[in-house]
């Protein structure tokens, strides 16, 4: 970037490895105002990868283990009620049924024989699964031991299943149908089942027998704490391999991180050293350049005031012994005109040279009057008007540039008079995007180089514009056409103008 014909060399060490030596910091206030759970989700993406693993997992594999353990718990707990329940029911059989007798008309007796004999059935058992009480069911859904209403009431589920053969067991928990204060006060197992059959397999009578649910609620409570105890072993056990796993994992991964900062921090310093190092370089370069300017206004100036003023007075000399003079023949008089046109023009070329090396006064002219003054000096120094185009369009003064396209559209037109001398030549200029496009054109014909010294001229004019333009970080361009040529100078000014 140029600015001022300097080059700005503090910009790259103000911003030194900033981003690499700074933290960001919270602010509690805002965090404040955050919602909880917006809190709670920042709070433990600080944490480190592993952590984070470890909470998601207990999370998803105690939260898996606890649903796998209560489903096991309630396969169990239902498998230990069946086995309750088919223990109840060939009570029932075993019991109950051989005590149901029938009155001479086919009707089931339930006398006070038959009452007696069933109470003496309550409170046999084993502790913690003995009888508590039992009713019997008719086929119709009425309560017909102890005995009940007289207008069947509306059948249950379960009764409905004994009455189809099925044995079901349930809790007095749950209601069904009408329970006593003791029954509603207990947490009872009913067991519900068939009780008498008519000869062709329908059910007639349903049992209902009420038992202790003590060792059965202890069976069940003792299966689901050791189901759940080895859910949490084994899922403790998996979380901490997990755990060493990603642990291992993740240190891995901070290491590798570490890493590649201190290499992201080396490849930084070492860009920021190859700037300041290639602005170093481009200072330098610009120097070399204007010494070269200057040395070359010096050897114009030392052309025009030594060997342009020798030559001058050797033409003289010569002018005088071309004279008519008697004492002179005329062989000696026809070489002496020869060297004198010869004389002529190699002084003419001397002062072309030298007028083209003196630099005018451009230390405080912008760039548009820079161009201005090449175009002036070629029509003093041919002859030859030259179109100027457009501009810069800005009061953009750096003596050093000024130097540069001075130089550029001079030789540039030089060359394009001596190689094509017919066409038109015009100057164009424009500023876009930040770049400054200046282009010499000629336009016409074709220039055609004569001789191997013209084509020699012609590189050695190319190779020089084009250090000049690089410079100052630029580019030049010669595109050769059928009607003519181009040579375009593209230069960075930065986005400051």
């Amino acid at each position: 970037m140029i600015r001022g014909g300097k080059f700005d060399a503090d910009v790259l060490g103000r911003t030194r490895l900033c981003v690499m030596h700074t933290k960001p910091k919270e602010n509690t206030n805002e965090m404040a105002t955050l919602p909880v759970f917006q809190r709670l989700w920042l709070n433990l993406g600080s944490l480190s990868i592993s952590v984070q693993f470890l909470i998601a997992a207990s999370l998803i594999v105690f939260g898996l283990m606890t649903g796998v353990s209560f489903f096991v718990a309630a396969q169990v707990e239902q498998a230990a009620q069946n086995a309750a329940g088919s223990a109840g029911a060939v009570r029932m059989q075993a019991l109950v049924a051989p005590l149901i007798e029938r009155s001479e008309t086919g009707d089931f007796r339930f006398d006070d024989v038959f009452q007696n004999k069933i109470t003496s059935l309550i409170g046999q058992g084993p502790p913690g699964q003995r009888i508590m009480n039992i009713k019997i069911w008719s086929a119709d859904g009425r309560q017909i031991y102890p005995p009940g209403a007289t207008e069947p009431p509306a059948l249950f589920d379960e009764l409905e299943q004994a009455l189809a053969g099925q044995t079901v067991v349930s809790r007095t928990t749950v209601a069904k149908h009408d329970y006593s204060d003791e029954e509603a006060s207990q947490s009872l197992l009913e067991v519900y089942g068939p009780l008498v059959r008519s000869s062709e397999g329908d059910v007639l009578l349903a049992g209902e027998i009420y038992e202790e649910s003590e060792v059965l609620e202890r069976q069940i409570a003792e299966t689901r704490l050791t189901s759940m105890a080895g859910v949490f072993v084994l899922s403790v056990s998996m979380l901490s391999l997990l755990y060493l796993v990603v642990r291992r994992g993740a240190r891995l991964i901070e290491q590798q991180r570490r890493t590649l900062r201190e290499s992201l921090r080396n490849a930084i310093e070492l860009s920021v050293e190859n700037n300041r190092l290639r602005l170093l370089a481009d200072n330098a370069r610009i120097e070399a350049g204007k010494l070269n300017e200057r040395i070359l206004d010096q050897i114009g100036a030392d052309l025009h005031d030594g060997s342009v003023q020798l030559l001058t007075l050797v033409k003289l000399r010569l002018s005088d012994l071309v004279t008519p003079r008697p004492d002179v023949s005329p062989a000696t008089r026809d070489a002496l005109t020869k060297i004198l046109d010869l004389v002529g023009s190699i002084l003419d070329e001397v002062r072309n040279l030298s007028a083209g090396l003196v630099l005018p006064e451009l230390e405080h002219t912008t760039v548009d009057e820079a161009l201005q003054l090449a175009t002036k000096r070629y029509l003093e120094i041919t002859g030859r008007d030259t179109a100027l185009i457009g501009s810069v369009g800005m009061d953009l003064r750096i003596p050093d540039l000024s130097i540069c396209l001075y130089r550029f559209v001079l030789e540039g037109l030089m060359n394009s008079y001596r190689h094509a001398h017919s066409n038109t030549h015009m100057v164009r200029c424009s500023f876009k995007r930040g770049r400054l496009f200046v282009a010499v054109v000629d336009i016409g014909q074709r220039p055609v180089l004569s001789s191997k010294r013209e084509v020699q001229r012609a590189r050695l004019g190319k190779v020089s514009q084009k250090r000049r333009i690089r410079s100052f970080g630029g580019r030049m361009r010669y595109f050769p056409r059928r009607n003519g040529s181009f040579a375009i100078a593209s230069l960075p000014l930065g986005n400051d103008y």
